[in-house]
């Protein structure tokens, strides 16, 4: 067993753990090799122009920006069938220009030929999940995976995970 004897050496390596805890969005379980850019592209709600997109009569799409805004898009049915992924990263990176606050945005974005409705809001970080406003009764959480990220909105009488599938314009 080899022992270090240098106070330097255990208080630089005490440093180094305590900045990557510091670091809002960083994490150990993060793969550092390769690293997913969760902010290109957008994610689309699994079941978009299906079932759970007509129980609500939209589909939903999110984008997270590097500033911490989270913009989130909902296209009414059964027009965002016809809307390509193309376009509705720029209609989220439009709506995000459009304001620097909090917002409910209705428009086209200069993308859509029909109205959709868009909310902005900041973003923080809790522990290794993304917490913002999201209309509900308390702050809704994002747990980001590989290719995807589950949105957890609290509801009456439990929580409702609703995944997004991450979609990357070519």
């Amino acid at each position: 067993m080899h022992k270090i004897k240098s106070p330097l050496i255990i208080h630089t390596l005490a440093s180094i753990i305590m900045l990557s805890i510091a670091i809002p969005g960083i994490t150990f379980s993060q793969d550092l090799a390769s690293p997913v850019d969760i902010y290109s592209g957008h994610y689309s709600r699994e079941g978009n122009n299906g079932s759970p997109s007509a129980a609500i009569n939209h589909s939903i799409y999110i984008k997270l920006f590097e500033d911490q805004w989270i913009v989130t898009l909902y296209i009414p049915l059964p027009y965002s069938a016809s809307v390509d992924s193309t376009a509705i990263t720029k209609v989220l990176d439009q709506a995000k220009k459009q304001t620097t606050t909090s917002a409910y945005l209705r428009g086209k974005f200069g993308q859509l030929t029909e109205l959709a409705t868009v909310q902005v809001e900041k973003f923080g970080y809790l522990e290794d999940r993304i917490v913002f406003e999201c209309g509900s009764l308390a702050p809704c959480t994002i747990t980001l995976g590989d290719g995807f990220l589950e949105l957890i909105k609290p509801g009456m009488l439990n929580e409702h995970i609703i995944r997004y599938t991450h979609v990357v314009d070519a």
